[in-house]
């Protein structure tokens, strides 16, 4: 019984501390985007908004967690992953400072997937009898 308390407290606070992480990510995003880039000269190509776009989808997904963890979770490493993928596709290869963003996105949909496993108890076959 009191395992079962332990992973409760575990689950929340390993919750509070991906949404925490979420919300520094996005604050930042959103620092970003509202502060103009005083040394750029040219317009950004449209390959490169389909690729920010995929970050912003992945910020997109770490706020989705706050209601739906595992969702949120899965959008937002299959969004960093996909514009990997789009980035070697269309710009023909690939920059390990990219690995920045993985470093910031990631963690907190991994800690979302934990949090959304341990909230969710595994189903037994039909016909056992549960403890």
């Amino acid at each position: 019984m009191g395992q079962g308390l332990l992973g409760a407290r575990s689950s929340r606070a390993i919750r509070w501390i991906a949404r925490g992480w979420s919300l520094l990510v996005a604050g930042f995003v959103v620092f970003m985007i509202i502060s103009p880039d005083p040394y750029t000269t040219e317009p950004v190509p449209a390959e490169d908004w389909l690729l920010l776009g995929f970050w912003g989808v992945a910020v997109l997904g770490l706020l989705i967690a706050w209601r739906w963890e595992l969702q949120g979770a899965v959008i937002t490493l299959a969004s960093i992953f996909l514009r990997e993928l789009a980035w070697v596709l269309i710009k023909g290869g690939w920059m390990i400072e990219f690995l920045i963003a993985w470093l910031f996105l990631a963690p907190p949909a991994v800690l979302y997937l934990l949090a959304g496993s341990k909230a969710k108890p595994a189903m037994g076959l039909p016909g056992e009898a549960s403890e």
